[in-house]
């Protein structure tokens, strides 16, 4: 979709620079950029939110070039999975096919 292009275009930058606690810059969604607030005019904010999380996933992970990341993820709680969860998950799986092949 066009959304999806504009998401992976290096070239469009919808984040500015702002100063958190301590002097600390930190990187946030630019919401007066053009492009976005056509989004939420024309999409709603539904939409407008899963845009804006993407970008800023995509940002935290691979700023120069957006590339999506595969990542461990607990759906119930709607959240990174730990480290914990990802192996506590695979061993359970392996113990479910070691019960099968008996």
């Amino acid at each position: 979709s066009l959304w999806e292009e504009y998401i992976r275009d290096t070239s469009w930058h919808p984040f500015k620079i702002i100063i958190v606690e301590g002097n600390y810059p930190k990187e946030v969604i630019d919401e007066e950029d053009e492009k976005l607030k056509e989004l939420k005019t024309e999409f709603g904010d539904e939409l407008f939110l899963a845009v804006t999380t993407a970008l800023m996933e995509m940002n935290e992970y691979n700023p120069s070039g957006r590339y999506i990341i595969p990542e461990l993820w607990n759906y119930k709680e709607e959240r990174k999975a730990t480290l914990k969860e990802g192996i506590s998950y695979i061993l359970k799986q392996w113990k479910g096919l070691r019960r099968r092949r008996t």
